[in-house]
């Protein structure tokens, strides 16, 4: 199916692994021109070569931290100076971490996570979702065209408060009501807005997270995750690719009545109806 965004001009950021790189890899494959951005500068070329062996030169890489405005401005800056006006913008920064000698918030119930888990969850999830639309937000306008869309989780609608996830049941569900709202105030201007709820996503991240949780319960991983799939009506974890192709459409011409919508990617493990 033709996507119909050929030389439609998009930023991806986590563009260097797992969902973001599926990501970009699909709206290139539909001929957009596409900038991708992470923290990591040395992961980050790796990835903008694997996307571009040939230097057809419609792939940039540009490092920075989505969460500070300010590189966030760079970022927008540089694609526009490369490709033009940009028209598809896709969030998709990470929030806790695993690893609990990394910096940043950390996973935890209620009683375990201090206020300042909390206020960095929001910077992360939040803030970092709001930057870029508020830089990209005025030349989509000026275009009449625009997608913006955002990699979530599905705790923004089922909260999953048996496992160490306080901050993102918390965080995750402001994110979702902040792209709702962009949906109404954008729609007179041809621009859509869509969260979507990752369920498990078989991605580097994703493995560490099961090591870990495996390793907190005191469990084989690999048990842990047969009878977690097994209780699903898909029984395996999604693949990066398969959320890229939501992405993807939604992003697209063809995508241009879907706004506003938190839409689950769970192999039909989420129990809500509507």
């Amino acid at each position: 199916m033709e996507l119909e965004i050929k030389e439609r001009v998009a930023i991806v950021s986590g563009g260097s692994k797992g969902i973001g790189f599926a990501t970009a890899e699909a709206l290139l494959a539909a001929g957009a021109k596409v900038a991708i951005t992470a923290r990591n500068a040395e992961q980050l070329e790796a990835a903008r070569l694997r996307l571009d062996p040939q230097g057809g030169g419609r792939v940039i890489a540009v490092a920075a931290d989505m969460t500070e405005e300010a590189q966030v401005a760079s970022v927008v800056e540089a694609t526009v100076e490369a490709f033009g006006p940009v028209g598809i913008a896709v969030s998709n920064v990470v929030g806790h971490v695993i690893d609990a000698k990394e910096a940043g918030p950390h996973a935890g119930f209620f009683e375990d996570v201090p206020p300042e888990g909390y206020r960095l969850e929001f910077k992360q999830l939040l803030l970092s979702a709001w930057h870029l639309a508020r830089l990209v937000i005025p030349g989509m306008k000026a275009q009449g065209w625009g997608r913006i869309a955002n990699v979530g989780s599905t705790v923004a609608r089922e909260s999953r408060w048996e496992l160490p996830h306080i901050l993102p049941n918390v965080v995750r569900p402001a994110v979702a009501a902040l792209y709702r709202g962009l949906a109404a105030d954008l729609a007179p201007f041809g621009v859509t807005v869509n969260n979507i709820l990752t369920g498990s996503i078989a991605t580097e991240r994703n493995r560490a997270y099961f090591t870990w949780l495996a390793a907190e319960r005191g469990v084989d991983r690999d048990a842990m995750l047969r009878e977690m799939y097994a209780a699903g009506p898909i029984q395996r974890p999604g693949k990066p690719e398969e959320m890229a192709a939501l992405i993807a459409f939604l992003c697209s011409e063809r995508g241009r009545h879907i706004s506003g919508q938190s839409i689950p990617v769970t192999g039909g493990r989420s129990r809500h109806i509507y």
